[in-house]
């Protein structure tokens, strides 16, 4: 596997990339979870899931730089409704990834927190105001249910691609694969 995507395969970054905001969303998402039940860690977890939430946010920027930049391998199927499903998806996994951080940095400044990037304050955007928090916390949790639908579909497209099409869809994103090009 080369660090450049091929048209038949994803490269190194690309997985990287997906990986590891795959951990990081699921990380972030667990303890947003577990943070109004951590009230004795409850800073602490903020914290994380914070600066978790602004390392999505970078890493989507430097992700769609990644796609602009390099080629994408070619669709396995060609079903016009999975391709467009598909884009849809991941056009829609992009806005959130962009969104969602965002509301959460609003969220914390109007509950008087300090947004915290890994040890960092950075600035305060909005004052506290608890008519506004409610709000805000409302479309950072529906982002949350909106994200983990996405995700459930996001993986149930993938188990389909591997177990009912039989395709390499599914190894294509994987570290170590080992398509042969016959087999695509």
């Amino acid at each position: 596997m080369g660090i450049l995507n091929t048209t038949q395969s994803y490269g190194f970054i690309s997985i990287l990339f997906h990986w590891l905001m795959a951990t990081i969303l699921l990380a972030t998402f667990l303890l947003g979870l577990n943070l109004e039940d951590n009230f004795q860690n409850y800073d602490a977890v903020l914290m994380l899931h914070n600066s978790l939430g602004i390392l999505i946010f970078l890493l989507a920027i430097f992700r769609i730089c990644w796609r602009w930049i390099n080629i994408r391998p070619e669709p396995l199927s060609s079903k016009k409704i999975l391709i467009k499903l598909a884009t849809f998806i991941h056009i829609l996994f992009y806005v959130i990834f962009f969104i969602m951080p965002l509301s959460g940095y609003l969220l914390t400044n109007l509950q008087g927190d300090v947004v915290n990037f890994f040890g960092n304050h950075l600035p305060e955007i909005l004052e506290r105001n608890r008519d506004m928090k409610r709000v805000v916390h409302s479309i950072h949790d529906l982002l949350g249910n909106i994200i983990l639908a996405m995700l459930a579909l996001h993986v149930i497209g993938a188990l389909y691609h591997h177990y009912w099409l039989k395709d390499n869809t599914l190894k294509r994103i994987y570290f170590f694969n080992k398509i042969k090009a016959n087999q695509e």
